[in-house]
């Protein structure tokens, strides 16, 4: 019916039209309104988008992520030595006590310890695309929102790191079990953290070469993003842990402060919009019919497990109780990546049980619509929203900058 430049255009005026209704009218997240509109017009809606459209539009998709996440990496705040271990720890042992309550779920539900550990490993990651979004639209500035990207971007590392590894396990070859399936595992991730740095190392020659040029660098960055995401497509590994080490290291290894400081994410939102929208329309709403109990106690899990992590460690990270409940409820949108991963493991291996397949679309079917106004209840509980309730942004005065150490809990 549509040819894939018409579904992209459609993608754009439909999801800008639908985020502003949702903005302005409901006063709920743009990012809501896209995946809605994406629902309506594709397979459980009106069936304007179909899966082959998704397919020929994955160029766009994978060039989105990849500009969101390097995003992502690039505003994760520059703390001191020691704050950033603080934060490094917490982040990894709220991933271990949300990975615990997950996997002890789905044991629970008779799913297979492999299959368990695995989709576990999908339920650690929160999306990066929402977070960005949500917090762009609510004009987020502050503190705890810093802290909220920095878990963030933890979070899909150390999800990328485990579905890694878990996916040799998901096969029935003896063979694969074995320690060469692991070492290739391994040399994956590797080959994922030299791609990030190499990134980084073109962007800060390139910046000294140049100079301060924002026009020019920004082409630069845009140009070795985009490289990059097409070597990880090359190479077959998820873009999620090279452009969050890209982001992050060049921002870190600036240290003469070469690189222009550059928003990309202006670049990405007229592939985000897109995004959204055919992440919505790729979603069955039927299956939430069958699997929406299984989804439910995931969803549970997840939360239970995150909110008992980050109260554990709310003295690492300087919150008090208030702030990290609001933190725990930053972390719940579901990344998209997870969908493409397990799309990946649907096609390359059929390793997952269809009941578990199932519940995971569901999962995140769930958490695409309203994860975004988790984010957006986050950042306003924090009181960081700089512009929630105005349609004009430059209107809006900056948020306070008060600092959240020493907290009382």
């Amino acid at each position: 019916m549509f040819n894939s430049i018409q579904i992209f255009g459609m993608a754009l005026l439909g999801g800008l039209g639908a985020g502003e209704l949702s903005r302005r009218a409901l006063a709920l997240p743009r990012t809501t309104g896209y995946v809605v509109f994406g629902l309506l017009v594709g397979q459980s809606g009106l069936g304007w988008i179909a899966p082959y459209h998704i397919e020929s539009n994955q160029l766009f998709i994978d060039l989105a992520l990849g500009l969101i996440l390097f995003e992502l990496g690039y505003q994760v705040p520059l703390v001191a030595v020691s704050e950033r271990w603080n934060r490094l720890s917490a982040g990894l042992l709220i991933c271990l006590s949300t990975g615990a309550t997950v996997v002890l779920a789905l044991l629970a539900m008779d799913f297979s310890t492999s299959s368990a550990v695995f989709a576990t490993a999908l339920c650690l990651a929160t999306s990066p695309a929402i977070t960005i979004a949500t917090c762009s639209d609510v004009g987020a500035r502050g503190e705890r929102t810093g802290l909220l990207f920095t878990m963030v971007a933890i979070n899909g590392c150390v999800a990328f790191v485990v579905s890694f590894w878990s996916v040799p396990f998901l096969v029935e070859d003896v063979a694969i079990r074995s320690l060469a399936g692991a070492w290739e595992a391994t040399q994956g991730v590797g080959v994922a953290v030299v791609l990030g740095g190499a990134g980084t190392a073109v962007v800060l020659a390139g910046a000294q070469l140049l100079g301060r040029r924002p026009e020019h660098q920004h082409l630069l960055i845009l140009g070795t993003i985009v490289l990059s995401v097409g070597t990880a497509i090359y190479l077959d590994i998820s873009v999620l842990l090279p452009m969050l080490l890209f982001g992050y290291l060049t921002r870190v290894l600036d240290r003469n402060k070469r690189v222009a400081a550059i928003r990309i994410a202006s670049d990405a939102r007229i592939f985000l919009v897109a995004t959204f929208v055919l992440a919505g329309a790729a979603l069955d709403i039927g299956v939430v019919v069958e699997y929406w109990p299984d989804a439910v106690l995931i969803i549970i899990a997840r939360f239970a497990g995150q909110l008992t992590g980050v109260l554990l460690n709310r003295n690492r990270l300087g919150l008090g109780t208030a702030s990290s409940i609001y933190l725990s409820i930053g972390l719940q949108p579901m990344s998209s990546i997870a969908l493409v991963l397990l799309a990946d493991m649907q096609t390359l291996y059929s390793g997952l049980e269809p009941r578990l397949t199932g519940a995971l679309l569901t999962t995140i079917l769930l958490m695409q619509l309203f994860g975004p106004l988790a984010t957006q209840a986050a950042i306003k509980g924090f009181g960081e929203a700089t512009y929630l309730q105005s349609d004009d942004p430059a209107a809006e005065k900056p948020a306070s900058k008060k600092g959240f150490r020493g907290e009382k809990s």
